[in-house]
């Protein structure tokens, strides 16, 4: 969820279970289900996601928050998304920010991401035959770039595993646009009334 209030404050927040329901562990006084980023930890002696003392299990939740040089801010994004969640807010902001592209426009573009697995959580540990999959509906360009450069490309379906992203961007007028994902089965950009 992207937010932004009258005063200007932004918060891009994101609520993870991990994969599925996380855990399927609920505390029984308040039905809160239990997450299970522990899934990035590795038991391998050495590897750099160790299970041990004092470690936290590698995660991609990036709520994320640009300010302009003079600190005012410019956008707010965040993505769900699995391993593919910091690959999303990368493209919206390189197509807002380098791109020029309209909020509504970047959200909706075609993406691309680094194939992670069955579970969504296996980028960065597992081996696969696909390097990249290619949204349905990139340009012929990317898969002929990524190939020249020696990625395995394979196509994917319009929105299979590709986020649900939100994006506001606030111009240096101070105008406000907003937009939330076609690919969610649920998402709405909108305003609520100042409740002073």
């Amino acid at each position: 969820m992207a937010v932004l209030d009258g005063n200007g404050m932004g918060v891009s927040y994101i609520q993870s279970n991990a994969a599925g329901f996380g855990t399927w562990l609920f505390e029984p006084r308040t039905g809160i289900g239990l997450q299970n980023r522990g899934t990035g930890f590795n038991l391998e002696p050495g590897h750099p996601a160790e299970y041990g003392p004092g470690k936290r299990p590698p995660h991609t939740l990036v709520p994320a928050l640009v300010t302009r040089p003079d600190g005012s801010l410019r956008l707010v994004a965040g993505s769900m998304g699995g391993d593919s969640q910091p690959q999303i807010v990368s493209q919206l902001i390189a197509r807002v920010l380098h791109g020029g592209e309209s909020v509504e426009a970047a959200v909706a573009a075609p993406r691309w991401r680094l194939f992670p697995g069955e579970t969504g959580f296996g980028t960065w540990t597992g081996v696969y035959e696909t390097d990249v999959e290619l949204e349905a509906g990139s340009p012929e360009a990317w898969a002929e770039g990524l190939g020249e450069r020696g990625f395995a490309v394979a196509p994917a379906a319009a929105g299979s595993g590709f986020g649900h992203a939100h994006l506001i961007e606030i111009d240096e007028a101070g105008r406000v646009a907003g937009a939330a994902d076609p690919r969610a089965e649920t998402g709405t950009v909108g305003t609520a009334p100042n409740r002073g």
